[in-house]
């Protein structure tokens, strides 16, 4: 029988085969107090960890799913979500080289992150049992976990639960589509590349999901207002105008009071996503949306959720 795709079970360790160990190092501690001394050290410690990391990512011939990828993306994960005093953190994002390689470094994160997906799709549709092999998946936990937060933050801001919705940038491995779709929701799903429609769609059949997953821009998508909820994944848009850009977009197609739902990042996992500053200098970061929430996830979650409202 097989596994229910939203059904918890046990986070497996790793970013690829969750049954090969790592050879990776071991964490380097990181203190939370204590001499200003040990502190610079810890800044540096992890800056030069995180830059080293930058490094081999650049350098590998290929950032397909392998034993020598999985661990570079594993670790960096780690990273990004361990808990850090805030100095810490801080000094790490202001410091010069690091800023200068952030662009490459989410675009290297962006591109395993659909090598991952890609691969673990033609597993599952290859698979006897899809939902089986799905539970292999090793972040599948973390997209149940986010999901469930997103759907209560939305249920919780809105004034009825959403019944249908647009997922844009669905990806090959369309999880948070279909997780979404297990809250009762209808669920339909767009991606810009065609391979990433054709896998998506597929892994939709073969769990006996009724989630419609189509080709489309966003800066093409048209009539919107039939949505009660439109989510925009963390990768569209990558750089802050080009996010701005698909969230004034949507904006303009959907219905007043509707919601929005774009995922960000917060401290170091801005490592791997962009970060959508709703409070900061830029009025128009949310493309004229009204920011309604934001919530920090301070778990394995790595994303950050903003909803919004459509004004008017």
């Amino acid at each position: 029988m097989s596994t229910p795709i939203d059904r918890p079970t046990h986070r497996p360790a790793g970013r690829g085969r969750a049954e090969r160990p790592l050879d990776i190092p071991a964490r380097l501690p990181v203190r939370a107090c204590g001499p200003a001394t040990d502190q610079t050290a810890d800044h540096h410690t992890l800056l030069a960890e995180i830059l080293a990391l930058h490094d081999a990512l650049a350098a590998a011939p290929s950032l397909e799913p392998g034993p020598g990828t999985d661990a570079l993306f594993t670790r960096l994960v780690g990273l990004a979500v361990a808990p850090r005093p805030g100095h810490v953190v801080e000094a790490v994002l202001d410091d010069p080289e690091l800023a200068g390689r952030l662009p490459d470094l989410r675009a290297r994160c962006a591109d395993g992150e659909y090598a991952l997906e890609r691969s673990w799709a033609r597993r599952v549709l290859a698979a006897p049992d899809p939902a089986a092999e799905l539970e292999g998946f090793p972040y599948l936990q973390n997209y149940r976990d986010l999901t469930r937060i997103e759907y209560h933050a939305v249920a919780g801001h809105a004034p009825l639960a959403p019944r249908r919705a647009l997922f844009v940038g669905s990806g090959p491995l369309p999880l948070s589509a279909l997780l979404l779709a297990r809250h009762g929701v209808t669920v339909d799903a767009v991606d810009v590349d065609p391979e990433a429609v054709a896998l998506g769609g597929a892994v939709a059949r073969a769990l006996g999901d009724d989630v419609t997953v189509s080709h489309g821009d966003v800066l093409g998508l048209d009539d919107l207002a039939g949505y009660d909820l439109v989510c925009v994944a963390a990768l569209v848009g990558l750089a802050p105008d080009d996010k701005a850009a698909a969230l004034a977009h949507v904006r303009s197609r959907m219905r007043p009071g509707a919601t929005v739902l774009a995922r960000s990042a917060h401290s170091l996992r801005g490592l791997l996503y962009p970060v959508l500053d709703v409070a900061g200098d830029d009025p128009d970061g949310l493309g004229g949306l009204e920011p309604l929430a934001v919530l920090h996830p301070h778990t394995d979650v790595v994303n950050s959720v903003v909803l919004a409202r459509v004004p008017g």
